[in-house]
């Protein structure tokens, strides 16, 4: 039982990936496929770590792609980006607790925050003229939440959660991209393919980590 949830994830996740390469025609399947890769991560977290914290995360990371994947308007991108964000806002508080740093910036995270807080600011700077005034302040608060989760994750000094990290904003980077200013083809795989990777990464890391408590 211990591992079910994990091969179902991986199972679903290449059909996720796969259809819309090979199986355009039933492109409808993701309704199913993409919700059901955080249920499976749930069960995942319910098996391994039946805490409540890491659990509620995974909650509002499945509410956010429910509302992405809901007909294209600015309310349900709205309540998918406010879901993320109480998601990101969740994995930050996650990550400083597992910290045994007592400085809030000790000194191997310094020229990493530096590094993040130019690519955020370069990068709502590159997205505003696109943004609708409406979406402006959601995408900044989002935007410097994101690279505060990327800093905690650095800070904690944990390999697999910086990846799992870094892979989340890629992720929502492209994301934003494709959404605000232009959308390549394979855009989809890109933003799945790294969200996927990155939600797998964090939480299957912190079950570890917080088992040792």
């Amino acid at each position: 039982m211990k591992n079910v949830f994990l091969k179902l994830f991986y199972a679903d996740a290449f059909l996720e990936l796969a259809i819309p390469l090979f199986f355009p025609d039933f492109a409808e399947a993701r309704l199913v496929t993409k919700p059901l890769l955080l249920i499976l991560l749930m069960g995942h977290i319910a098996v391994e770590n039946p805490r409540p914290a890491l659990f509620f995360t995974a909650v509002f990371a499945l509410l956010g792609d429910v509302f992405l994947m809901l007909p294209d308007s600015p309310l349900y991108f709205q309540l998918g980006l406010g879901s993320f964000l109480i998601m990101q806002l969740c994995y930050i508080r996650l990550f400083y607790r597992q910290s045994n740093e007592v400085s809030w910036i000790p000194a191997h995270a310094r020229k990493p925050l530096v590094g993040i807080l130019i690519y955020v600011f370069s990068f709502l700077a590159f997205l505003n003229p696109y943004l609708a005034e409406a979406m402006k302040i959601p995408v900044t608060l989002y935007a410097f939440a994101l690279g505060s989760m990327l800093y905690f994750a650095i800070r904690l000094k944990h390999q697999t959660i910086f990846w799992g990290a870094f892979f989340f904003v890629v992720s929502d980077s492209v994301l934003a991209f494709g959404k605000f200013y232009y959308s390549f083809p394979g855009i989809s795989f890109v933003v799945m393919s790294t969200y996927i990777v990155a939600q797998l990464l964090l939480i299957s890391a912190l079950c570890k980590l917080q088992l040792k408590k």
